[in-house]
């Protein structure tokens, strides 16, 4: 079977429909989630757009007025919450048109452009959570070669706690394939000596989802430990 596997961390984004001034906004974000929004790239912009499904909302994301730069060295410049470098900008025509003025906080614009606006006005807002992509290995293996191959060039063999992450998942392995099974490794085993699953990585089970007839058998148990669960369409 091939293997999904755990790499380097990613975001995904999530609307909070309560109205909160910026700075009130990025202190629940960062209690609930990871951040106010950092929007680095044309993906990520269309990313938030899609979330918003149609909506013309105006609502903050996590870029701001430096304010430190303006009053040393009278000088507009911009920061995103999380520390993230201010590469990528997506402002509506003529904007940023008041950031020399005040304290100046960045919003979704109707059709979905950047404007800035005080700080103080509150507004829906928009938060990230820090996730883990899906790295789908394309080489028949073993559940152990696979395990071996996950830890040894990317983090584990992928643990599904929850049903958010059964949905990306799933996602991620149909992507992947095509006119092929989508039968694929995870990080779930089996100790038969012992008698219950694990998640390899180390998380607590909270979330399953066998397919019927699966997951409480005591097949293969001839050996101390059954190798891992698998994950199909």
């Amino acid at each position: 079977l091939w293997a999904l596997a755990f790499s380097a961390s990613r975001q995904f984004y999530i609307v909070e429909e309560m109205k909160r001034t910026w700075d009130e906004a990025q202190k629940q974000c960062r209690v609930k989630y990871t951040d106010l929004a950092t929007i680095d790239n044309q993906e990520e912009m269309n990313a938030v757009i899609n979330l918003l499904n149609g909506t013309l909302k105006r609502i903050w994301i996590g870029l701001a007025q430096n304010l430190t730069d303006w009053k040393n060295n009278n000088v507009v410049s911009w920061f995103w919450s999380d520390g993230a470098p201010y590469n990528y900008s997506s402002w509506e025509r003529g904007e940023p048109n008041g950031g020399k003025y005040g304290n100046k906080c960045v919003e979704f614009y109707p059709y979905y452009k950047w404007n800035d606006d005080d700080c103080t006005v509150t507004k829906p807002f928009v938060c990230y959570k820090k996730r883990t992509p899906l790295i789908v290995i394309k080489e028949g293996k073993s559940w152990r070669e696979a395990l071996w191959f996950c830890r040894q060039n990317h983090v584990d063999l992928v643990s599904v706690l929850s049903e958010e992450m059964q949905d990306w998942v799933g996602v991620v392995t149909q992507n992947a394939f095509t006119n092929v099974t989508s039968r694929v490794w995870i990080g779930l085993r089996h100790t038969c000596a012992q008698g219950f699953w694990f998640w390899v990585a180390g998380e607590p089970i909270c979330y399953d989802n066998w397919a019927p007839g699966n997951g409480t058998g005591v097949e293969d148990c001839g050996n101390l430990k059954r190798t891992g669960a698998m994950l199909s369409d």
